[in-house]
C-alpha cells in the first residue's frame, strides 16, 4: 500500500478542520435544552460552572460534574460517542505531561504504592533529593486522579458550550455583557474569515497537484509548503486591507450591528438558579466528604 504523501496529508488536514467546524455548527442549530437558552445567560452560567470546577478538590465531586455534562449533552441532542471522543482527545494531551511526573516520589513524596526501580543510593542536589527507591506514591496518584478529573470536567463543559452555541450569537452576547468592543470585533473577524483562508490554502494545494506531472520527493514538498506559508501571509495582509476598506465604504464606524435580539425568559432564569443551586450542593457535599 502506497503511503499518503506530505501534500495529500496537509490537504486532508485542512479539509478536516473546515468539515469538523461546519459539522459542529449543526448541533448548535438543534432544539436541545442548551440551544434554547439566552446566550447571555448561557455565558454567565458556564463561567460559573468553570469557576466552580476550579475550586472543587474531591474527585467524587468532579465526577458528578462530569456526569452532569453527559446528561446535558444527551438533553442537547449531542451524541455521547461524538462528545466523549472530543473531550478525551484533549484530556490526555494536556494532562499527561504534568500528571506522569507527579505520580513519582521524586516530585510528590508520600506513601509508596508501587516501587518502579531501586538506585544504588539516594542523590541530593541542593534542595532536590532523588530517593533510593523510585516509586508511585498514594498522594501522587490521588493528585493525578484529581487533576485529570478536573481537566475532564472543565473540557466537557467548554466543549458543550462550543457545540451548542453559534459563534455569531456568542459574539453578540459578549457585546451585550459589555465585553470590550475591540476584543469582540477581533474574534468576530477571525471567525468570519477563517474559512476564507482555509479555502485559499485548499485552492493552492489543488492548483499545485493539478499541475504536477511526476511525483516529487518529500523534501521538495516541504520546501514548496514553506514557500506557500509566506505567500499566504502576504495574501492575508492584502485581504485584511481590502476587507477593512470595504467595511469603511459601507458605513462601518467600529461597532457591529447584529440582527440577533436576545430576551431572557423564565427558563433562562430557572437554568441559572439551577446551576447555582447544584454548585452549592457540590460544595456542601465536598465539605461533608472531607470532614468524614
Amino acid at each position: 500500500m502506497s503511503q499518503t504523501r506530505f501534500l495529500d496529508k496537509t490537504l486532508l488536514a485542512v479539509a478536516n478542520v473546515a468539515e469538523q467546524s461546519l459539522f459542529s455548527e449543526a448541533y448548535a442549530r438543534k432544539r436541545g435544552i442548551l440551544q434554547r437558552l439566552d446566550v447571555r445567560i448561557k455565558v454567565v452560567s458556564f463561567l460559573v460552572i468553570l469557576v466552580l470546577i476550579s475550586v472543587l478538590h474531591a474527585p467524587q465531586s468532579l465526577w458528578i460534574a462530569y456526569g452532569l455534562s453527559l446528561v446535558l449533552a444527551v438533553c442537547s441532542q449531542v451524541p455521547l460517542g461524538f462528545f466523549q471522543k472530543r473531550v478525551w482527545l484533549f484530556v490526555p494531551l494536556f494532562s499527561a505531561a504534568i500528571v506522569l511526573p507527579a505520580l513519582l516520589n521524586v516530585i510528590t513524596p508520600g506513601e509508596p504504592l508501587w516501587i518502579l526501580f531501586t538506585l544504588k543510593q539516594s542523590y541530593t542536589w541542593g534542595p532536590y533529593v532523588i530517593p533510593q527507591e523510585i516509586a508511585v506514591t498514594r498522594q501522587g496518584a490521588w493528585g493525578a486522579i484529581t487533576f485529570v478529573s478536573r481537566v475532564a470536567a472543565s473540557v466537557s463543559f467548554a466543549m458543550l458550550f462550543a457545540l451548542t452555541t453559534r459563534w455569531s450569537q456568542v459574539f453578540t452576547g459578549f457585546r451585550a455583557l459589555f465585553v470590550p468592543r475591540v476584543f469582540v470585533m477581533t474574534l468576530n473577524l477571525t471567525e468570519r474569515y477563517l474559512f476564507v483562508f482555509l479555502r485559499m490554502v485548499q485552492d493552492m494545494y489543488r492548483g499545485r497537484k493539478s499541475r504536477t506531472i511526476r511525483s516529487l520527493s518529500a523534501a521538495a514538498d516541504r520546501s514548496w509548503t514553506a514557500s506557500r506559508i509566506g505567500v499566504t501571509f502576504r495574501k492575508t495582509l492584502a485581504m485584511s486591507d481590502d476587507v477593512y476598506n470595504a467595511m469603511l465604504s459601507r458605513g462601518f464606524h467600529g461597532e457591529f450591528r447584529s440582527v440577533n435580539r436576545f430576551q431572557a425568559v423564565a427558563r433562562d432564569y430557572i437554568w441559572l438558579m439551577t446551576v447555582i443551586c447544584i454548585g452549592g450542593i457540590l460544595l456542601l457535599f465536598e465539605r461533608g466528604f472531607f470532614r468524614s
